[in-house]
């Protein structure tokens, strides 16, 4: 018998794998490069876990992984080390354990589409997301479903089979399963080894178990999920006389194979909008623009022009250092002048990222709307923590002025922003100033730089040198808060990015973390990396308290606005319409 293949759990388990690869592969990036920089304890580990985990045939899909856990009440580690038949549910590829069996049984086993049924329902429902807070509760759900119409999925399951039965390399093809399936059942190794098998001409196919040419019956639990519900809700019974009939029209209707159905046939099922979210927000756009926005607020009080006078004096003999690691810095720095990045280029970072002054506007793509959209979100966190903490001490139950949904916008509205113009030269810029920021603050904190400057501490350089050399001291104070407040800022958006769309009802902002003053403590150990809530809360209201914004206008930019027009990334203009625009006198930014 050909071989049952759960083709949409599969393809669900490819685009986890090649997520997964992503990662690994930039840290393994980060491992090579040449500045000797390195991984960290932590991202060592996780590269160590990452290529592991992609070695095996077993799930990294954390839906599946998730609701098999649920449904067999063990955890994922216990289903992987178990002697006692959970080790059937491991679905490796979309394919359950009695169909890696030899010779393999004409169908699932009864657990077995109980579990592919519930995974129809949930992605039916577009309930997908297993970090969900009440996404196991949402499992038992969608268990008490199947077990209600049991019959029917028995009968749906029964009449799927068979009905596509295909190569499995067509399957591969089309990426609805990844190649890895090749020989996962025999020789049943790691997939590395499974590969490196071969002679000088390529790699050997035989024996393995499956291979590309065999045939499988493919089935999407999705669909079966699909028909069964419409079924029950026609009140169709698993002894309806015309059942198979049935079945085959409902999966026509939902397969949309009936082109010539009449209106009232026809399920209306609009398309969630809100599904390919991740193509407007990219997270690794916001991580660089994180760094440039610390950076950039360095700048402002003239950080990196310190250092070059610092390097200038110490050039002159006018700095006195002995043999150490600030004179060996400083004399590298002064070398490898050629090498980084200028001030002008800086700015032109700058500019493009946050319509900073400075930059050259002609040659950039100025983000003109930064600046509000920034002060828009800060403020909306802000009047939203304000109004929770006042409606708590007055026990009242009248409206907030400001509502989740109005966080949600301001705060996907930045991101969106942001992320737009993040692309590029962005992320590479932003891990040499981060390396740079790190060099600067290591230097200035020396015993020696601040001995010759009579200062205790890295700030007191900065304003000794701004007062002696640049024309007057700069308010460190706010701008090293508001650096620091404003990277906590833009990595809670990119870390929770997906809280953004509110497809699932969730809060963007929990509540119960604000008031509560047990759950505060339990803020972020490295804020600048993994933010909670409360450390949002608290950034947003240092950022407005340093920049003397006024509760009136925090009032005032909290409220709703119409989003901006934004593209999910920067657009070329074709030359002919830009030599058009030329000719008329109006300017555009080199691409």
């Amino acid at each position: 018998m050909n071989r049952i293949l759960l083709v949409d759990l599969s393809e669900r388990e490819l685009k986890a794998r090649r997520a997964l690869e992503s990662q690994a592969q930039r840290l393994k990036n980060l491992s090579e490069r040449r500045d000797g920089a390195g991984l960290t304890p932590d991202q060592e580990a996780d590269l160590e876990r990452f290529v592991e985990l992609l070695d095996s045939d077993s799930p990294v899909d954390e839906f599946y992984q998730v609701v098999a856990s649920t449904y067999t009440q063990r955890s994922w580690q216990q289903m992987l080390e178990s002697d006692e038949g959970e080790g059937d549910y491991i679905l490796k590829h979309g394919l359950f354990g009695s169909q890696r069996g030899v010779p393999t049984p004409s169908a699932l086993g009864e657990k077995e589409q109980e579990i592919a049924g519930i995974c129809g329902l949930l992605q039916l429902d577009n309930i997908v997301d297993a970090k969900r807070t009440n996404f196991r509760r949402k499992v038992a759900e969608a268990q008490g479903e199947y077990r209600e119409n049991r019959e029917l999925f028995d009968a749906v399951f029964a009449r799927l089979n068979g009905k596509f039965v295909v190569r499995l390399q067509s399957q591969i093809d089309k990426m609805q399963v990844g190649a890895e399936i090749i020989g996962c059942i025999r020789p049943d190794q790691s997939i590395s080894s499974r590969s490196k098998r071969g002679t000088k001409n390529g790699p050997s196919t035989e024996g393995l178990i499956p291979a590309s040419g065999d045939l499988v019956n493919a089935i999407s639990a999705r669909s079966a999920a699909a028909v069964v519900r419409r079924l029950a809700e026609d009140r169709v019974s698993a002894n309806d006389p015309w059942l198979n009939s049935r079945i085959d029209n409902g999966f026509d209707l939902q397969t949309g194979v009936v082109g010539g159905a009449p209106a009232s046939a026809i399920e209306i099922m609009l398309p969630d909008l809100e599904e390919s979210v991740d193509v407007e927000i990219v997270k690794e756009n916001l991580h660089a623009m994180q760094a440039h926005y610390f950076a950039f607020m360095l700048e402002e009080m003239r950080l990196f022009q310190v250092v070059e006078k610092i390097v200038d004096l110490f050039r002159q003999g006018l700095l006195p250092l002995g043999r150490g690691k600030a004179g060996d810095y400083l004399y590298k720095y002064y070398k490898t002048a050629s090498t980084r990045i200028t001030e002008s280029e800086r700015r032109d970072i700058y500019v493009r990222a946050f319509g900073a002054p400075g930059g050259d506007p002609e040659a950039n793509l100025p983000n003109r709307e930064f600046n509000e959209l920034f002060l828009r979100f800060v403020s909306a966190v802000s009047n939203f923590s304000r109004q929770n903490t006042i409606e708590k001490l007055l026990r009242n139950s009248l409206p907030m002025a400001v509502s989740q949904e109005q966080v949600r916008k301001s705060a996907r509205d930045l991101a969106a922003n942001l992320s737009l113009h993040g692309y590029g030269i962005a992320y590479f810029a932003a891990t040499e100033l981060q390396s740079t920021i790190l060099e600067f603050r290591d230097v200035l904190s020396d015993p020696e730089v601040k001995g010759a400057f009579g200062a205790r501490d890295m700030w007191q350089v900065i304003d000794q040198v701004n007062v002696n050399y640049f024309g007057g001291a700069k308010n460190t104070q706010r701008f090293r808060t508001q650096a620091r407040a404003g990277a906590i800022i833009i990595r809670w958006l990119a870390n929770n990015h997906e809280r953004l769309t509110g497809r699932y009802g969730t809060d963007v902002l929990s509540v119960a973390s604000l008031n509560d003053p047990a759950l505060r403590g339990f803020g972020s150990d490295q804020p600048t990396v993994t933010p909670s809530d409360w450390d949002l809360v608290q950034s947003c209201e240092q950022w407005l308290a340093v920049g003397g914004v006024q509760d009136t206008s925090i009032e005032q930019y909290s409220q709703p606005i119409e989003s901006p027009v934004m593209t999910s990334r920067p657009i070329d203009i074709p030359p002919a319409a830009r030599d058009v625009l030329s000719a008329a006198g109006i300017s555009l930014p080199g691409m």
